[in-house]
């Protein structure tokens, strides 16, 4: 604990709160002026000891909201102050601008609040120490955070061995774990353009292994049954800032605040099964691939002439698509962190991630690493917190494989 303190003591880092936070002139004066917030529980109360721990978690989740609000913002492809992202990879690959898109426009405007009204927001900031079902990556990353070391969490490894009954997830987790931070670090982690600097792990340490990751669907339940085995053991996420995060806000100036905002990591030789929610959704690659093709993204809107609906009722749409088609290669693109890094799904869009890992040399060392993010969440009316795997439409009950006929159920969004 003595050397732990020590190197509390002389840790260094570059404060946001003591650097010029620009006004964008999309920002109204008033609502800074007047900023209130509501939490979504009461402010916890830490010793002056755990306070400094605290702090340093604090000030590294700003440093990334503050990179994430600029590169939103940012003019990329043919985009005016706003990055570009594909939205749909069917029928060719379908671009938007993203801050055209009102919900990311109320996303970015929380986040510059939140920036500029630090003390008042820190209220709703909590190192969530208590919660069972957030874990460490444990191992190099533990021991380069001396905030993860305070926390203390359960690790990934000892997660997927003592709470996973499948052995081929159990097994495929525990790789998963004891690799995490050769995945999250290195000199192949790179962040796209836009990004005003770095906030992957290499340069944020605390805030990656202290975030608390879930592995969602290594657990056994009726719905991760439909997702394959070794991404269900390779897969986890992390959230700053939402519902779940660290940062936990109910609304801001009355209104409700939608965001959720961290990152994820999928191990390479998975395909992250075909998926849905009534949420939009985006991520940004921060990896450079080995090869080329070897992150590839799959997007098809609701609306989409293949999208069938084979049945209805007052809360659900059931539909499927046929994937057993000529150069049905081509309804993916690939993405890496120089060359189309990042997708946004509106709501209801069906999407599936797969990654290669044939042209690596330690395959289990690598993954895709993703800034994530959903923009409007606070719905929950809809499908909150909830994703929705597809599934084989005729081996119902499993995932649906590539070449298949793939069956979905959307929810029906409330208005």
């Amino acid at each position: 604990m003595k050397k732990l303190l020590f190197i509390l003591f002389t840790i260094t880092f570059s404060s946001v709160s003591g650097q010029n936070i620009k006004i964008p002139d999309f920002l109204d004066k008033a609502e800074i002026e007047n900023f209130d917030c509501n939490c979504l529980e009461k402010e916890v109360n830490y010793t002056k000891q755990e306070q400094k721990y605290v702090d340093i978690l604090w000030e590294e989740s700003l440093q990334y909201l503050k990179a994430y609000a600029i590169a939103l913002t940012t003019s990329t492809g043919n985009c005016v102050d706003s990055d570009q992202a594909i939205y749909e990879t069917v029928d060719g690959h379908k671009k938007l601008c993203v801050m055209d898109e009102k919900d990311m426009r109320l996303m970015v405007k929380h986040i510059y609040l939140v920036l500029l009204n630090q003390d008042k927001a820190k209220k709703c900031f909590a190192a969530r120490k208590d919660l069972d079902w957030l874990y460490s990556p444990g191992g190099k990353a533990r021991e380069n955070s001396i905030v993860d070391q305070w926390l203390d969490r359960m690790t990934l490894e000892e997660f997927f061995k003592q709470k996973v009954a499948d052995p081929e997830v159990r097994q495929a987790g525990v790789s998963f774990a004891n690799n995490f931070n050769k995945m999250i670090t290195g000199d192949d982690i790179e962040l796209p353009s836009n990004f005003p600097y770095d906030i992957s792990a290499n340069a944020l340490p605390n805030l990656w292994s202290a975030v608390g990751w879930v592995p969602m669907y290594a657990e056994e339940s009726e719905r991760n049954v439909r997702n394959f085995k070794k991404t269900r053991g390779g897969y986890a996420y992390g959230e700053i800032f939402g519902h779940w995060g660290l940062l936990r806000i109910d609304e801001i100036n009355g209104e409700k605040v939608g965001a959720e905002i961290g990152m994820v990591v999928q191990a390479v030789n998975t395909f992250y099964a075909y998926h849905n929610h009534a949420i939009s959704e985006m991520y940004h690659t921060i990896r450079k691939p080995a090869c080329v093709n070897q992150f590839k993204t799959f997007a098809i809107d609701e609306d989409n002439p293949a999208v069938n609906t084979v049945y209805e009722d007052k809360s659900l749409r059931r539909i499927q698509f046929d994937t057993n088609v000529p150069q049905e290669y081509m309804m993916w693109s690939t993405g890496a962190a120089d060359n189309q890094p990042f997708v946004y799904f509106h709501r209801n869009t069906i999407h599936a991630f797969e990654v290669d890992g044939n042209c690596e040399a330690k395959p289990e060392e690598k993954a895709l690493v993703t800034i994530w993010a959903r923009s409007n969440a606070a719905d929950r009316r809809n499908d909150y917190g909830t994703t929705l795997l597809c599934e084989s439409a005729d081996n119902p009950g499993t995932p649906g494989k590539r070449g298949e006929v793939i069956q979905c159920d959307l929810t029906k969004i409330k208005w």
